[in-house]
């Protein structure tokens, strides 16, 4: 069941070319999400909509019947609840590495401000927001939640939105979010950075009014360039987000970022040498600049130069400053294999991404790389004995990973599952996976859930040949390499192309 030769070699550059660069048609793409997707999803788009519905029309109540004075909610500024004007410093110095994605340090700055006030939540809340270790994750949010009586209402939203959809209380989280912005129509910082959470959820047209409502309150906003870079490589329009990249670099010539992203939106476009050139100028500013390193090797590997990908992830592994990263590279590392058909060696480096993720703590991954090796596995036995080896290491480490990431990659192994069982003709067991799924998917859960669940249906249903059903299906997991690779058939099976 060699699932990802094609995939990684075909369908994976593809990935981030999907999309429509229409303009936001509310009524038909409401009943779209309707009919698709989830609640959860649906509500995103129908609350964010209000929101800005409720945002405009607040402007336009405060400027009804005024003459010299300006809009009150432009002069509110977000409240930061600190005993220490140190902790305040490096808390707004965490945020602008955030923006400028060192997120290194802003989770230094953070912990730095928490050193100053150990009772300060949104340095809590960040942490928790940003960090890749799963520990420190659920650690930081329960704190942020005890402290809530501590903050101001503003603040408390903001631990509320960022709490909720890491601790898989989405409508709360969401209900906050749109409160906030609400509250702060105004805010450039507010607008941005609900903008980012929104097109990390494949909701690119609310995000990009978003991003575009941050720059009109400010026209050099660097961050929200860098955000339109991407929002439009995703539509795609990749002449539009060249641009806006261009500008995110002339606005900030000297940090690595701006050349990064710069070069990642070459790379969409597949100006592949051009693209090696931006991400070696940002490590040249910045030799530790882990991000470009793992860059160089993410393009190398596209361009069919595994070797050398091999050896730039090996310098981004080193370079990675947590152990979340490093777990992650190294399985970058192992699937270079897969690219070249190396399957054997691709087992030797899973396995020793699993025994090092294992060894840091990174229980996730562990649990990811017994997975990954199931679907390249032919033997239908020794590809179930990888996914109950990844059950098991997060049934027994659950207690020590947030509950979303536990969910999100329990889904996943529950659509590989399906996968299997298909490959080997077992109807029954796909159905079995495939309703424990369901249950998951129709309880409060995360996006990705959300995905593995519509990925699985449209595989079954691409199975039994109904393909009008697995088309609506597989539409929904637009990101997955395996759900396009069956929707490319399914059209074909029914005349779409």
């Amino acid at each position: 069941m060699r699932l990802f030769p094609l995939v990684t070699t075909v369908i994976y550059p593809t990935i981030l070319c999907i999309g429509s660069n229409d303009g936001w048609d509310f009524p038909s793409k409401l009943m779209r999400y309707f009919s698709r997707t989830c609640l959860l999803r649906a509500l995103i788009v129908l609350s964010l909509c209000l929101s800005l519905c409720m945002a405009s029309g607040l402007a336009l109540a405060a400027n009804h019947g005024k003459t010299s004075s300006t809009d009150d909610s432009k002069d509110q500024a977000f409240p930061v609840t600190t005993s220490s004007q140190a902790a305040a410093r490096y808390f707004e110095t965490g945020m602008v590495h955030y923006e400028n994605h060192r997120w290194n340090f802003a989770l230094r700055d953070w912990n730095e401000a928490l050193k100053q006030d150990p009772n300060f939540a949104l340095a809590y809340t960040w942490i928790c927001f940003t960090t890749v270790d799963p520990a420190e994750e659920s650690a930081d949010r329960a704190k942020a939640m005890s402290l809530l009586k501590s903050i101001t209402p503003a603040e408390q939203l903001m631990v509320r939105w960022m709490a909720g959809v890491h601790g898989n209380n989405y409508l709360e989280g969401i209900s906050a979010m749109n409160d906030l912005l609400a509250l702060y129509p105004h805010d450039k910082r507010i607008n941005f950075l609900v903008a980012y959470w929104l097109y990390k959820q494949d909701q690119y047209d609310l995000a990009k009014k978003l991003t575009l409502r941050a720059l009109a309150e400010d026209p050099r906003y660097a961050t929200a360039y860098n955000q339109l870079a991407y929002l439009y490589s995703r539509m795609p329009d990749h002449p539009k987000s060249l641009e806006a990249a261009a500008k995110y670099v002339e606005l900030l010539p000297n940090e690595p970022n701006p050349h990064d992203s710069y070069g990642e939106m070459l790379r969409l476009a597949g100006h592949f040498q051009e693209a090696l050139a931006q991400y070696r100028l940002a490590l040249k500013m910045d030799p530790t600049f882990y991000i470009s390193q793992k860059e160089l090797g993410e393009t190398y590997s596209l361009m069919g130069e595994e070797e050398q990908a091999r050896t730039e992830y090996t310098k981004a592994i080193h370079e990675a400053p947590s152990d979340g990263l490093k777990a992650e590279y190294l399985q970058k590392l192992a699937l270079t294999y897969i690219r070249e058909n190396k399957y054997d060696d691709a087992d030797k480096a899973y396995l020793d991404a699993a025994a090092k993720a294992h060894a840091m703590g990174q229980w996730v991954w562990e649990a990811r790389a017994h997975r990954i090796m199931a679907m390249y596995e032919k033997d239908a036995v020794a590809a179930m004995k990888n996914l109950e080896q990844a059950e098991s290491i997060l049934a027994e480490k659950k207690a020590a990973v947030a509950q979303t990431d536990l969910d999100e990659e329990r889904a996943r192994i529950l659509r590989v599952r399906v996968e299997c069982a298909l490959a080997a003709s077992d109807q029954a067991a796909a159905h079995n996976s495939l309703a424990e799924l369901e249950k998951m998917a129709n309880s409060e859960s995360s996006v990705n859930v959300q995905r593995a669940y519509h990925g699985a249906e449209g595989s079954l249903l691409a199975a039994q040949q109904k393909y009008a059903g697995a088309i609506s299906q597989l539409e929904e997991d637009f990101a997955n390499p395996m759900s396009l690779k069956l929707l490319v058939t399914a059209y074909r099976k029914t005349g779409f192309a």
